[in-house]
């Protein structure tokens, strides 16, 4: 995750019970590698922001989310490049005993077993971090190799708001500073940090007053990253301000929220630019983001993106983006009629998020909350619970390969080359009844195309 979000312990606990609620009613469970990362979410004033309107949402817990059909359906619509089903659970969903402690052998205090990494991994292309006390724990290789990155004088692991960075590219830090955020930036492994102070403006939106309290910072292509700074409201109410950056994070242009747009006046998910001047919103309220917006003008004006094959709201869930050259995909969760099943479907839009189709045929994902998607160049990955599929040729064709030491429990993937990768797998349980209870994430490599798999 980018995001952390400043607020007392109570409204921490509360946003979170929202989002698992929210998370129920749309079939996604919050892995454990997410709820495991709201410990290091700082604290702080959450401010409101009077006179903006606010939707009422009504929030439905639908119990029992069942089986998905059976695979050959994907297989007959992906054609002849198909040409058998994954493993099954059984099959694939567990490492050896020697290489992985089955769960029964975990201490009841639930300490971490060998292996277990020390704090949530997220993936940009082959880079990766976490977010340490000690600093920030970098990744070129796909999580095989790792290197600490002291904080900035003055900065402590409780003050980082985001983190981002992505290959070739410095890394960035966000600190809460006054009225917004200050960026701290690192050009390369232990050169000197220099930072920009980024206070946002809310332009003339009335009532709306105060400091941020959510910020994301995502690199784009070439020289290009964007800050979205948010002062939230409520779970349906936020306003946002742009930054964007052609060079680095060296300078930025704000572009502040206007008024009655819909595309700043609501809790931004995910911004991801194509382009210098074209990027994909995707928004909505703080529980469930479903709204797709585009710009041209590289995020001063907003226009409502045309999307295809989704269900009406809110029977579909949008996952962060992903770039594939100049093309923007983006893994969706769908629930079916009655919520009886669920399937995943990559949307993939050629204009900079102005269109959006679908991209093969959905995959039945039997309501697991666990999926993964990765690209590099045209190749794509894309692991469900227990099914993984990939194209080499951008979408058009898909094969479903058979993994062998795969568990299921996915949480994120990094393709480290063409037959390479590596995954992050999360797992979670209770020795008794909501007792003893235990969480563990750690990764998986593989370098056959994805044929077998081992753990890091």
């Amino acid at each position: 995750m980018n995001e952390h979000r400043e607020g007392p312990a109570d409204a921490d606990e509360e946003a979170l019970l929202r989002r698992w609620y929210a998370a129920s009613f749309q079939s996604r469970p919050i892995p454990s590698d997410e709820l495991l990362a709201r410990d290091q979410r700082p604290r702080g004033r959450r401010p409101t922001v009077p006179n903006l309107a606010a939707a009422v949402v009504v929030v439905a817990v639908v119990a029992g989310i069942a089986g998905v059909g059976a695979w050959a359906q994907f297989r007959a619509a992906s054609g002849p490049s198909a040409p058998r089903p994954v493993a099954t659970a059984s099959g694939a969903g567990s490492l050896a005993p020697s290489l992985r402690p089955s769960p029964s052998a975990r201490p009841s205090a639930g300490g971490p077993l060998p292996g277990d990494l020390p704090a949530p991994v997220t993936f940009s292309g082959s880079s990766a971090w976490m977010l340490l006390d000690s600093g920030v724990s970098l990744s070129n290789d796909g999580g095989r190799t790792w290197t600490t990155v002291a904080f900035p004088s003055g900065v402590a692991s409780s003050k980082v708001a985001a983190v981002a960075t992505a290959p070739g590219r410095p890394l960035w830090l966000a600190v809460g500073s006054g009225g917004g955020y200050r960026l701290y930036r690192q050009p390369n492994t232990g050169s000197a940090w220099s930072s920009v102070l980024l206070t946002p403006s809310w332009g003339s939106l009335p009532g709306a007053n105060g400091p941020a309290d959510m910020v994301k910072v995502t690199p784009g292509p070439g020289s290009v990253v964007s800050v979205a700074e948010t002062m939230s409201g409520g779970m349906t109410s936020a306003v946002t301000s742009l930054f964007v950056s052609s060079d680095d994070g060296k300078s930025f242009v704000q572009h502040p929220p206007r008024s009655g747009s819909g595309a700043t006046t609501m809790y931004w998910a995910s911004i991801t630019f194509s382009s210098a001047a074209r990027a994909l919103l995707i928004n909505g309220p703080d529980t469930y983001p479903h709204d797709f917006f585009y710009t041209t003008d590289g995020g001063a004006t907003w226009s409502v993106s045309t999307v295809t094959g989704l269900p009406e709201a809110p029977n579909y869930q949008p996952d962060p983006p992903l770039l594939m050259g100049s093309d923007i995909l983006v893994p969706v969760t769908i629930c079916g009629a009655d919520c009886g099943t669920t399937t995943y479907l990559l949307l993939v839009s050629h204009d900079g998020g102005a269109t959006l189709n679908p991209m093969g045929a959905p995959i039945p994902s039997g309501g697991n909350a666990y999926r993964a998607v990765a690209t590099l160049g045209s190749t794509v990955w894309v692991v469900v619970g227990d099914a993984f599929v990939e194209s080499s040729d951008g979408g058009k064709t898909w094969t479903a390969v058979s993994a062998t030491g795969l568990p299921v429990g996915a949480v994120s993937i990094a393709l480290t080359g063409p037959n390479s990768a590596t995954v992050v797998i999360g797992e979670s349980g209770c020795n008794g009844f909501k007792t003893d209870c235990w969480s563990s994430r750690y990764l998986v490599a593989t370098t056959d195309g994805g044929r077998t798999w081992t753990h890091l």
